[in-house]
């Protein structure tokens, strides 16, 4: 018996996209500031902060590739690795919840020499260390720093009923869309997974490297949190280290938890409610997001395509 695709036709997902970009932009982001005001705002953006901003933008990927370097069963090549870390963010732009990246990742590791479980428990042990190298960085600063944080606030609750809505809406649908289209990667990256806890116990005997790995993953945090964090003071915005912290963790969580390629939709009102909550105004908050955004997610994007290409050409991304 054939097997039913699960895919949808061209015209369908182009559709269900637009109807989705509509959602967001017509529903989500009206109610958390005027939108044309908070474009006027990024006129006046500090052109040094925005500097160091891509500046840290570029650095994350840096650790990134460090990162799978410490990781690694077999020795891997660190350009090489940056490289596939550039290509895997273009391919996040095309898939949802990291399945670009992770995909990317388990191709050049198996075509490094690695079997499948090793493949998977390597990129499962960077991913793990990711969460923890965050809960870290904020249980060390949270002592310190806490009594710095502003008080929160919270929005009307019909404002709130209104986003949470449009966004569950979004989450749908873009999980209809991109569901049929992620299943070849997650059937890829599973098919080896009855070794894979055999795997990950390996990396007791590799302590070291598994430090400063997760070194490696608080740098890489750090090096994301301090380009939001130099968004929002260019847009002259004064909020505490330790706050931006919180507000990209929530951020980043509700991005991870939508469907979309890069969590696109959920990190931005993730990140404008979080920002709006410590007492931001929300037109200032969506213009920092704005220019986030643009630096982290859409500036990258002709680095990426061209790290794709090359990857492609040199044979990277293929398994014999």
């Amino acid at each position: 018996m054939a097997r039913r695709s699960t895919s949808l036709t061209p015209g369908r997902q182009q559709l269900l996209v637009l109807l989705v970009a509509g959602i967001i932009f017509y529903i989500v982001i009206p109610q958390l500031g005027n939108f044309r005001h908070s474009l006027s705002l990024t006129t006046g953006a500090s052109l040094g902060p925005l500097v160091a901003a891509v500046v840290f933008t570029g650095l994350s990927y840096v650790a990134a590739a460090g990162n799978y370097c410490l990781l690694a069963v077999y020795g891997l090549s660190y350009p090489r690795t940056l490289l596939i870390q550039l290509a895997g963010m273009f391919v996040n732009r095309l898939l949802p919840a990291g399945i670009g990246s992770i995909s990317v990742n388990y191709l050049n590791l198996r075509r490094s020499g690695h079997n499948g479980a090793q493949a998977a428990s390597v990129v499962a042990a960077n991913n793990s260390l990711g969460i923890i190298g965050n809960l870290l960085l904020l249980a060390v600063l949270w002592v310190p720093l806490h009594d710095r944080l502003p008080g929160l606030r919270i929005g009307h609750p019909s404002k709130i009923l209104i986003i949470a809505v449009g966004l569950a809406v979004a989450v749908i649908v873009l999980g209809v869309v991109f569901y049929g289209r992620g299943l070849s990667y997650r059937t890829h990256f599973f098919n080896d997974i009855k070794s894979f806890g055999r795997q990950l116990l390996a990396y007791r005997h590799r302590r070291g490297r598994l430090l400063a790995a997760l070194v490696c993953s608080i740098s890489l945090t750090l090096a994301n949190v301090l380009s939001l964090w130099f968004c929002v003071l260019a847009m002259h915005i004064s909020l505490p280290f330790i706050a931006v912290l919180i507000v990209f963790s929530f951020g980043t969580a509700i991005g991870a938890a939508t469907p979309t390629p890069g969590g696109l939709g959920g990190v931005e009102a993730g990140l404008v409610g979080g920002l709006v909550a410590y007492r931001v105004d929300s037109a200032a908050a969506l213009a920092a997001v704005l220019v986030y955004r643009l630096i982290s997610y859409w500036l990258p994007l002709v680095a990426g395509a061209a790290a794709l290409l090359i990857s492609q050409r040199r044979g990277y991304l293929s398994v014999s």
